[in-house]
């Protein structure tokens, strides 16, 4: 989860970094609401795309999206318009890792255990979130500018790029979560059903 910290460093800070560059307070407003739209409605947008690729795939799209925002966001700030589409576009990656981590702790750990997982990995998402304008502060009190957190930002994608080199097959990892999902959705409705003829014989 911390590698996406780029996303949570630009969706708390563009509008102090917008402001101090020159953007419009009527754009900033714009930009703000934005945000939030895209940020919700893109996760529809990933999930087909998810069952139509697979993990591996879109999260090399996202990645590398996040790498070219976090490369070029400091130059487009001069320009209202190219400003916002970069930031909607980290919007949008932001709604897609949170839409194919979700699926990844489910085969990771099960149907059972995987929410209590990801609920879990809420901590991490907290500290990475809360991580962006603690980073930027340390920054621009060491008289640096923006350009130095967006590109440790884009320092973490590269990771999380390489990473991915090393991720199992995405057509394996499809079969495999729907074999499991079955599997214990068989065991669950079998152990529900136990349940249930015990307390027949108790009442009996």
């Amino acid at each position: 989860m911390y590698f996406i910290v780029l996303d949570f460093l630009i969706s708390n800070c563009n509008r102090d970094f917008g402001n101090k560059y020159g953007c419009n307070q009527t754009s900033m407003f714009i930009l703000g609401i934005l945000f939030g739209v895209v940020n919700g409605t893109s996760r529809f947008l990933w999930g087909h795309l998810l069952d139509k690729f697979g993990f591996k795939i879109l999260m090399y799209t996202l990645t590398i999206l996040e790498i070219i925002s976090a490369c070029t966001i400091y130059y487009t700030v001069q320009y209202d318009a190219l400003y916002i589409i970069m930031v909607l576009i980290v919007a949008a990656c932001l709604g897609g890792n949170f839409c194919c981590i979700s699926p990844l702790y489910t085969l990771i750990y099960g149907i059972e255990v995987g929410p209590q997982m990801y609920a879990l990995a809420g901590n991490v998402m907290g500290i990475a979130q809360f991580s962006g304008p603690i980073l930027v502060k340390f920054i621009l009190s060491s008289k640096k500018d923006y350009l130095i957190a967006f590109l440790i930002g884009g320092t973490f994608c590269v990771c999380k790029l390489a990473l991915l080199l090393f991720f199992d097959d995405t057509e394996k990892i499809e079969i495999d979560l729907e074999e499991r999902i079955d599997k214990e959705v068989d065991d669950l409705n079998i152990n529900e059903r136990l349940t249930v003829d015990e307390k027949m014989k108790s009442n009996n």
